[in-house]
């Protein structure tokens, strides 16, 4: 049975044994996980160890203070006797027996230790951050771009021509109502204002002579 010691500095050491095709073992700072390493710089599930083909691997979960080799941090280990690991701060020593590495040498085994990627938390805060054309550059001095100005400027523009139109359009049609009140047709051609305006003087219409 593969053996896992977790030592913390200043506590006795924690010794677990697994059976051979158990496939995962968590372990972390939470009471829900398989080994629970009481120290404060391990997370509430900090990392896991499992069963692959040919041997086994640890593997960090996103944790705060990762997975150490020989001091560097990484992604993933390749579980071997008497390596130096490192789970926060607390020391990892994986053991297999002769018995158990003979089994394994039988599987197909591919190495997957690497160092760890580029944590999830950061890579969200990268996609949210706005990019370079969607935010206009502003410098000190340098006035903000004036284009909601301008729209509001020929806003306004329109509106008053309308206006001007509406007021005009009242200014004529009150101008006609008053021209139909004080000539009678029969003293004015049937053009209304606008054609008698364009008529010769616009002047009304002789009367014929009476004869007796």
């Amino acid at each position: 049975m593969p053996r896992v010691c977790i030592t913390v500095q200043g506590k006795n050491a924690q010794p677990y044994r697994f059976a051979l095709d158990r496939k995962v073992v968590r372990m972390g700072r939470s009471t829900d996980n398989d080994i629970v390493i009481d120290c404060p710089s391990v997370s509430s599930h900090h990392c896991e160890m499992k069963r692959i083909e040919g041997g086994y691997i640890l593997e960090d979960k996103d944790s705060t203070n990762g997975i150490k080799l020989e001091d560097e941090k990484m992604g993933i280990i390749d579980l071997e006797n008497g390596l130096d690991i490192l789970v926060g701060d607390a020391a990892l020593d994986f053991e297999l027996t002769d018995k158990e590495k003979d089994a394994l040498t039988d599987e197909d085994h591919v190495p997957q230790q690497r160092p760890p990627l580029p944590r999830k938390k950061e890579s969200k805060e990268l996609k949210k951050r706005p990019t370079p054309s969607a935010t206009p550059s502003i410098r000190p001095g340098v006035p903000a771009p004036l284009a909601s100005t301008q729209t509001t400027s020929g806003s306004n523009f329109a509106i008053t021509i309308g206006l001007l139109f509406l007021a005009l359009m009242a200014f004529y049609f009150g101008m006609a109502s008053k021209h139909t009140t004080s000539y009678p047709s029969n003293e004015y051609s049937s053009k209304g204002l606008w054609g008698d305006m364009w008529s010769k003087g616009a002047s009304p219409k002789k009367k014929p002579a009476v004869t007796e």
